[in-house]
């Protein structure tokens, strides 16, 4: 299912929570489908290689994303083929000849089509999902479901034990659940064991923003995000 097809608000907001994401995650509303970055934040802290908006090779959405674009019958699928067996492999990819192949790629449409789709996919869609699942219905609420998607794979169960506010499918508050989740959010990355995390922080520092703002329709423009404007169009 499509993530415009999930969402009970208007689907225009979908395109702002991928703006604001793209910023959280490469500084831009607009991310460059080419671009590569090495950073210690893999298995075990280990470097590895994370492609554009948040395609990282050991959370398995690289490879998905390439198999997919593989799938769509890319210009560049070949060429991808052995990376895709290192992958696999648990190969972390943080190859220059790698990093010069996506760059290349970047020149296909196909290309940037193919990491929309798998954007929706593997990351709004199953966190849009999750979202309705438990009743929730608010623009912002969806943001900050989808933020914890894209930079930690899910809405962890060891943080939503840390308060007590329940979910409105079982019964609880949308705004008292999402601020006092965004609250123990910030703590856990402030103070986690891996430094790299702490510097995320913004991340929920501008959807408190929000909050405060009383923004829960996503309707007050800009949002900001690491001290960059975020605009719908």
């Amino acid at each position: 299912m499509k993530a415009a097809e999930i969402v009970p608000f208007d689907p225009e907001r979908i395109v702002l929570i991928r703006r604001v994401l793209s910023v959280a995650e490469t500084d831009s509303p607009e991310w460059d489908p080419g671009q590569t970055y090495v950073y210690s934040d893999g298995n075990n802290g280990r470097k590895q290689v994370t492609v554009s908006i948040g395609f990282t090779a050991d959370g398995g959405n690289l490879r998905k994303m390439l198999e997919m674009y593989m799938d769509n019958h890319g210009a560049f699928g070949l060429a991808f083929s052995p990376w895709i067996t290192a992958l696999k492999a648990g190969e972390p990819c943080t190859d220059k000849e790698f990093r010069d192949l996506v760059r290349s790629a970047a020149n296909d449409p196909g290309f940037t089509e193919t990491q929309r789709q798998a954007f929706d996919d593997l990351y709004l869609g199953p966190a849009f999902a999750w979202g309705k699942d438990n009743g929730f219905a608010l623009p912002l609420s969806y943001l900050v479901i989808a933020d914890s998607f894209l930079h930690s794979g899910s809405v962890m169960s060891s943080l939503r034990n840390k308060f007590a506010e329940k979910v409105p499918g079982d019964g609880g508050e949308e705004k008292a659940w999402t601020l006092a989740y965004l609250k123990v959010r910030r703590d856990w990355l402030a103070n986690h064991s891996r430094d790299i995390l702490h510097g995320t922080v913004y991340r929920c520092d501008c959807y408190l923003k929000e909050v405060n703002k009383d923004n829960w329709k996503l309707v007050e423009e800009p949002l900001v995000m690491n001290g960059t404007k975020v605009y719908l169009a």
